[in-house]
């Protein structure tokens, strides 16, 4: 055993339990090719009881998610002891996915909730989802925090999505904002400013702190220039201050939210943009678990690109997720 404190590529995906299978294995089928990587990793002896798949519907995508559903299926349909079932839901409906994995819990929940062995991988899934889906696991059935697995993508950097559909308070996230302070904004960038300037003008914050992945994965400094540049507007703002925030580090990320918050003394109401990476976001979940009078927003997008489908699975990554994780 050795203690992480950083990011670890998986080499072999072993099993947590060295008495018998794992509870349950979560992931989701989405249109990018990475989400089905982490199974190839499997090691022989990897076993679990239940494995949950979640299918965020996209019609414009369905022959490769149904692609990647099958692959899915076929690779954990022989690792799986106990039953797989899959979740069938509306991009822009998370509550909808989160409902129907409370409808079969009682199915497929661990034997001891005390010491469940449970795994995510996080690559398939939206930012919203992840977030709702921690929500109900971590908050919700008092489970703590899973094991989580990130499969990186290689790219140009290129923009992502296309126009702002609506800007919403995350569902169980809303905080508790007074009428009586002024809004401190803290926006984790990325490559869709759209989205981010959208949630800036809605809110229109006293102050703003933007968070850039920085350094870069795979050492590209084409990724912050590109972010830097898409966010020219925003970043321009004499109200916004920019920190930099690492990549595929959630526990890190939670600590430089962690300082701001301590900063402002409780002197404003917080409001977090989570538009970065998705290990980000799950360092935003870790936040909230402990602040939870912040506030977690989101604009979804009017369409996504094709850019998506052009990306490659990088490396999978064992997420570290507190001040030493044991693996």
């Amino acid at each position: 055993m050795k203690a992480a404190v950083e990011p670890i590529e998986v080499e072999l995906l072993t099993k947590l339990n060295e008495y018998g299978p794992d509870d349950l294995f979560i992931c989701c089928a989405s249109f990018e090719e990475r989400c089905v990587s982490s199974t190839s990793k499997i090691g022989a002896d990897f076993r679990t009881r239940f494995t949950v798949i979640f299918v965020i519907e996209e019609l414009l995508h369905k022959k490769h998610i149904d692609n990647n559903l099958f692959r899915l299926q076929s690779e954990l349909g022989k690792r799986t002891a106990e039953g797989i079932f899959i979740i069938s839901c509306r991009r822009e409906s998370p509550m909808e996915g989160i409902t129907e994995l409370k409808n079969i819990w009682g199915q497929c929940k661990p034997r001891d909730s005390e010491s469940p062995f449970i795994t995510i991988d996080i690559s398939g899934f939206t930012k919203i989802y992840l977030l709702e889906l921690l929500h109900y696991l971590a908050i919700d059935l008092n489970l703590g925090i899973p094991r989580m697995l990130h499969t990186t993508q290689k790219y140009l950097p290129t923009k992502l999505t296309r126009g702002v559909d609506q800007i919403t308070t995350i569902p169980n996230f809303f905080g508790s904002p007074s009428l009586e302070k002024e809004t401190i904004l803290i926006i984790l960038l990325g490559f869709e400013p759209e989205r981010s300037l959208a949630v800036w003008k809605q809110f229109n914050p006293t102050k703003t702190i933007a968070l850039i992945t920085s350094p870069p994965r795979y050492g590209n400094l084409d990724y912050v220039k590109y972010a830097q540049e898409n966010n020219s507007y925003l970043l321009s703002q004499p109200s916004v201050e920019v920190r930099n925030v690492p990549a595929d580090n959630p526990y890190a990320v939670k600590n430089v939210l962690e300082d701001i918050y301590k900063d402002t003394r409780g002197s404003f109401n917080m409001v977090v943009g989570p538009f970065g990476t998705k290990p980000q976001v799950v360092g935003v979940f870790l936040f909230y678990w402990e602040y939870p009078k912040v506030q977690v927003v989101y604009s979804f997008p009017i369409t996504y690109t094709r850019s998506y489908l052009q990306r490659t699975p990088g490396p999978t990554l064992l997420l570290p997720l507190a001040p030493v994780v044991t693996v």
